[in-house]
C-alpha cells in the first residue's frame, strides 16, 4: 500500500467586517464554485453581534487596531471529497463544531477559480448569546470626551467659543448607551491551544470521511525537525519572495532526511531547529523588524552546519548489525511456559526489525549515492567559478556546465527514490520509516539485554553519542566570534 504524507491545512483570521465577509462566501454571484451554505442562525443574529463588537470597541477607547468581530476557519478538504453530498459534507462540519464549541457558524463549500482546491469556509461567533438582551438606556444626557470617556457636565467637552470639541459625543436622554445581546469573548478562542485543538479535531474528521487511505492528512508537527512550506495565493505581490522561501525550507527539509538516514536523530535537529532557526528568527524579527533577507541568511547559516553534520556521519564507520541467534536456554529458568515466553518475544522482535532493515538498507544505499553526488557536484562548481570567462575557456566551461547539469538531475532522482521508497512499504516519509526502524532495534536490545541480565551476562550498554550537532554549533559561534573581533579590530587600526 503506498502511503503519501498529507498535510492537513486548516487556517484562522480574524474578521472586522462579518456582515460583508458572509455575503462574500455566501453569493452565488461572487462566487464561481459554490456547492452549498449552512448555518445554525439567522442573518440578524450577525447583524446583532457585529452591533455588539463595535460598541464595545468604541466603548474600550483604543488608539489602535481594529474592532474583531468573529472569526473565520479555512479548511482544505481531500478532492476525493467531491463524491459526498455536498450539503451533508458541509453540514457535518459546521454541527461538529457547533456541538464541540458551543457557538453559531455558517459555513460554505467552495472550489477555487482553477478547481484545484477544494475547500470550507466555516464563519464563527466567538461570543454565546444571552438567554435575555441587557440594554441601558440614558436616564439624562451623556457627554463624551475626545478619548471616549465619559464625563458629568456638558462644559467639559465644549471649546472657548461654547461649540463641541472635534471627537466629543452627546448621548441623548433616551438612547441606549450599553446593550448585551451576548456574553463576553470566549476564553478558548482566544487562547493559543484553539488553532492546534481545532486542527486536530477536523484532521480526524476528514480522516473518518474518506475512504482511501491514500487522501488521509495529518497535522504538521511544528515541534519536529522539519519546516512548513508556505502557501501562494492568488495574485499575491510576495509570491517570488514566498517561492524563494520554500525553496529554502526544501533544502532543509531534505537535508534533515539525508541527517536522518545516516543516524541523526530526529529529536537532535529539532532541538536544532528551534534554537538556531526558530527562536533566532523569533529574536531578529524583535529586534529589526520582519525583513525576509535575514531570515534567509540565518535558514542558510543552519544549513550549512546541518549538512556538516551530514558529512560527519557519513565518514564515520558504518556500524554492522549482527542477528543473533534467540536464547531458547535461560540459565536459572525451569519453568518451560517462561522459555517460550521470552523465546517468542525476542522472535517477535528480531521479526520486526527483519521486515523494516531492507527499507532503512535501501534508504541508504540511496543516501550515500546522493551524498556522493552532491560531493561531486560541489567539486565541479567550484572549478566552473574558479575558471576564467574568456573565449579560450568557453568550451570547458561549457563542458564543465553540462557535468553540472546531469549531476544535478541524478540528485533529483535520488531524491525523488528516497521519498518514494518509504511509500513503497507504507511509510508517509523518511522519518515515519527510519523511527519505525530505530524503534524496532531499540526494543530487540532491550528484550537481549533484560535476558543478558538474567543469565549473569553483561548487557551491551547504550553508549549515546555524544552531540556533534552541538559542537559544531559551538564552533561555528567561535568562529565567527572571531571574525568580528578580528574586523572590529582592523576597522580600529584603520582610524
Amino acid at each position: 500500500m503506498t502511503l503519501i504524507t498529507r498535510h492537513s491545512f486548516i487556517r484562522m483570521t480574524k474578521l472586522t467586517d462579518v456582515r460583508g465577509r458572509m455575503d462574500y462566501i455566501s453569493n452565488p454571484k461572487r462566487q464561481e464554485h459554490l456547492y452549498a451554505v449552512w448555518g445554525t442562525a439567522k442573518p440578524e443574529y450577525w447583524e446583532y453581534l457585529s452591533r455588539q463588537a463595535q460598541f464595545e470597541f468604541w466603548r474600550s477607547n483604543q488608539k489602535t487596531g481594529k474592532c474583531i468581530e468573529a472569526r473565520e476557519l479555512i479548511i482544505a478538504l481531500p478532492e476525493s471529497l467531491q463524491s459526498k453530498d455536498p450539503e451533508k459534507l458541509l453540514q457535518l462540519f459546521a454541527a461538529t463544531f457547533r456541538m464541540e464549541y458551543g457557538v453559531d457558524c455558517v459555513a460554505a463549500l467552495h472550489h477555487n477559480k482553477a478547481m484545484t482546491n477544494y475547500h470550507i469556509h466555516l464563519i464563527f461567533a466567538d461570543r454565546e448569546p444571552l438567554e435575555k438582551t441587557e440594554v441601558r438606556y440614558a436616564s439624562r444626557n451623556m457627554f463624551y470626551d475626545e478619548n471616549g470617556r465619559h464625563v458629568r457636565t456638558k462644559k467639559e467637552i465644549l471649546d472657548a467659543e461654547g461649540q463641541v470639541r472635534p471627537g466629543c459625543r452627546i448621548l441623548a436622554k433616551g438612547e441606549i448607551y450599553d446593550v448585551k445581546w451576548f456574553s463576553g469573548r470566549k476564553e478558548i478562542f482566544k487562547s493559543k491551544e484553539f488553532l492546534p485543538e481545532v486542527k486536530r479535531r477536523f484532521t480526524d474528521l476528514i480522516n473518518s470521511c474518506v475512504e482511501r487511505e491514500e487522501d488521509r492528512v495529518q497535522v504538521f508537527n511544528p515541534e519536529g525537525p522539519y519546516l512548513p512550506t508556505k502557501k501562494i495565493g492568488k495574485n499575491n505581490p510576495l509570491a517570488e519572495e514566498i517561492r524563494r522561501d520554500n525553496e529554502l525550507r526544501q533544502e532543509w527539509n531534505r537535508t534533515v532526511d539525508q541527517v536522518l538516514i545516516a543516524g541523526g536523530s530526529q529529536e537532535e535537529v529539532a532541538a536544532f531547529k528551534k534554537e538556531e532557526v526558530v527562536d533566532q528568527v523569533a529574536e531578529t524579527v524583535r529586534k529589526e523588524g520582519r525583513k525576509p533577507e535575514l531570515f534567509a541568511d540565518l535558514l542558510r547559516r543552519a544549513i550549512s552546519i546541518l549538512k556538516e553534520f551530514l558529512a560527519i556521519l557519513m565518514k564515520s564507520e558504518e556500524k554492522t548489525e549482527t542477528t543473533r541467534e534467540p536464547q531458547t536456554k535461560a540459565k536459572g529458568q525451569t519453568a518451560q511456559s517462561k522459555r517460550v515466553e521470552k523465546k517468542e518475544a525476542v522472535e517477535a522482535a528480531e521479526l520486526r526489525l527483519m521486515k523494516i532493515r531492507p527499507i532503512h538498507e535501501k534508504l541508504c544505499r540511496i543516501n550515500r549515492k546522493l551524498y556522493a553526488l552532491q560531493n561531486q557536484q560541489k567539486i565541479l562548481q567550484k572549478a566552473l567559478d574558479g575558471m576564467p570567462r574568456s573565449l579560450f575557456n568557453r568550451k570547458d566551461r561549457k563542458v564543465l556546465q553540462e557535468r553540472i547539469e546531469g549531476i544535478g538531475r541524478q540528485i533529483e532522482t535520488c531524491r525523488t527514490q528516497l521519498e518514494f521508497i518509504p511509500t513503497q512499504y507504507g511509510f508517509g516519509s523518511v522519518s515515519a520509516a527510519e523511527a519505525e526502524y530505530r524503534s524496532a532495534k531499540k526494543q530487540l536490545d532491550q528484550i537481549r539485554n533484560e535476558q543478558d541480565n538474567r543469565d549473569g551476562k553483561i548487557p551491551s550498554g547504550n553508549n549515546e553519542r555524544p552531540s556533534v550537532l552541538e559542537e559544531l554549533r559551538k564552533n561555528r559561534r567561535d568562529t565567527d566570534r572571531v571574525r568580528y573581533e578580528r574586523k572590529t579590530m582592523r576597522e580600529e587600526a584603520a582610524l
